[in-house]
């Protein structure tokens, strides 16, 4: 019988005691510790797993492999309906879209939770998003329904969460997309889903790929400095509907000559990059060169993806996005 959940405790905010300085010191709580301070009660089992103790700004693409591997083996278990991944929120977005990206669970649903306000400040919403995140975890509706990310009684889709805020409590939204669902109360419901990228399977290393961010009058150098020193593949976090600065133009076409790949998002919070201009620099500029549009992804989202593809020798072309 599928009724048990599986909590994966990663650290972060959520899981903060205070330090001798008096400020918060991220992952000082275990998974069994941050179960047991949140005094967190579930209808059925809640098998606990420390994977790692850190804030979030320290997790690695390796630990993102092994998070991979560890949902995969529990998945497999006949008795575990669902997985709860808790972390810091800093690299939240990042971890729920990797694991949406890289992972079919057809029938286990995952969810990734997380805290802005630490566990023993008053008002917490560590206890609130840990319980609604098992909640949904344990509802039948969520199984199969991708990488979900659980926040201030809200259901979202990791292709579509970003982080908003630095320190409200509704630190999470999808812009121009909205909640897939939501909780109230011991009620989960998921009103919509949103349409998902081919999974991608990771190989046993994710490459380097950097992003580079567009400004007026950006420096060019930024993106022969990144090929030079190692990076396999580029992300330009562009402008409007992803255009760079026309200085790019010649340094960009010499990348591309050279077989790396880059993909351009869009630096907005909502809003798909698009060859709607005609001009040096402009989207269509660059797809004329090579460049790969990565649509709905913002930057951080398209560079996991990108790493994921070139880790297992994927043709690197646009069907990689679409």
């Amino acid at each position: 019988m599928k009724n048990t959940l599986v909590l994966i405790s990663l650290g972060g905010t959520i899981a903060s005691l205070p330090g001798s300085s008096g400020r918060a010191v991220a992952g000082a709580l275990s998974g069994k510790e941050l179960m047991d301070k949140l005094q967190i009660k579930s209808n059925g089992p809640v098998e606990v797993i420390t994977l790692c103790q850190k804030p979030s700004n320290a997790i690695t693409t390796a630990d993102l492999l092994q998070l991979r591997r560890l949902c995969i083996d529990l998945s497999q278990r006949e008795d575990v309906a669902g997985l709860v991944v808790s972390q810091g929120t800093d690299t939240l977005e990042d971890t729920a879209y990797f694991l949406d990206t890289s992972l079919e669970l057809a029938d286990t649903a995952i969810v990734v939770t997380g805290a802005q306000r630490v566990p023993y400040a008053p008002g917490s919403d560590a206890g609130p998003n840990l319980r609604d995140a098992l909640k949904v975890a344990g509802a039948a509706q969520a199984r199969g329904a991708g990488t979900l990310v659980v926040f201030n009684e809200e259901i979202h889709a990791a292709n579509a969460v970003r982080k908003l805020s630095s320190y409200q409590l509704n630190g999470f939204g999808s812009p121009g997309i909205g909640p897939m669902g939501f909780v109230d109360g011991d009620e989960v419901r998921l009103v919509k889903r949103l349409q998902r990228s081919d999974v991608i399977t990771p190989g046993e290393q994710l490459p380097r790929v950097d992003i580079l961010p567009v400004a007026i009058d950006a420096s060019p150098a930024l993106l022969e400095a990144a090929v030079a020193s190692g990076a396999q593949g580029l992300v330009i976090d562009a402008i409007g509907r992803g255009h760079i600065p026309p200085s790019w133009v010649e340094p960009l076409g010499s990348v591309l000559s050279s077989g790396i790949p880059v993909v351009v998002t869009s630096s907005t919070h909502w809003g798909r990059v698009d060859e709607a201009y005609e001009y040096k620099g402009s989207l269509a500029d660059q797809v004329s060169m090579g460049a790969i549009k990565a649509y709905h992804l913002n930057a951080r989202k398209a560079r996991l993806r990108l790493m994921c593809a070139l880790s297992c020798k994927l043709p690197i072309d646009q069907s990689v996005f679409s």
